[in-house]
């Protein structure tokens, strides 16, 4: 009969990729005000409409090796952002869907599903699509803080 060791201790590369994983899980658990809120977000959001509205992604302006990851982090971190106002309100990081799911619609699904509704629908459509996530980031903006609870273990 063999003896087996119980327990290894884990290797540095183990215990670098443990905390790595644990920093990008606790990422979007912070909390931020609306005072911050608005600072780090109003640049984001020209980042992400300049990008979209001037075709930043196609290469005769800007190339694209360039723009996309630009792009890809201005998205990242806008997320980052609102999860942090989120948590702040004491509401759950969940809530992004708010804001991503009317924007998509609107500008990447809604120009093809539109095209076959006639223009009074359309309008309305797009007008209910843009002005959602306009009211909950000014809702975003605008209301105050919610005191953290204590974490009762």
């Amino acid at each position: 009969m063999t003896d087996h060791p119980t327990h290894q201790p884990p290797i540095p590369r183990q215990l670098w990729l443990k905390q790595r994983c644990l920093a990008v899980e606790n990422q979007f658990n912070g909390r931020i005000g609306p005072g911050a809120f608005i600072l780090r977000m109003g640049p984001l959001l020209a980042i992400l409409a300049l990008a979209y509205w001037n075709d930043l992604l196609t290469p005769p302006r800007v190339s694209p090796w360039l723009a996309a990851p630009v792009v890809i982090v201005t998205a990242y971190l806008a997320l980052l952002v609102l999860s942090h106002r989120f948590h702040d309100l004491g509401q759950s990081g969940a809530n992004l869907l708010q804001i991503i799911l009317p924007v998509f619609v609107w500008l990447w699904v809604g120009g093809d599903l539109m095209a076959k509704l006639p223009d009074r629908i359309w309008i309305a459509t797009a007008a209910v699509l843009a002005a959602w996530p306009a009211i909950v980031l000014l809702r975003l903006a605008c209301q105050p803080s919610v005191p953290q609870q204590p974490d009762v273990h």
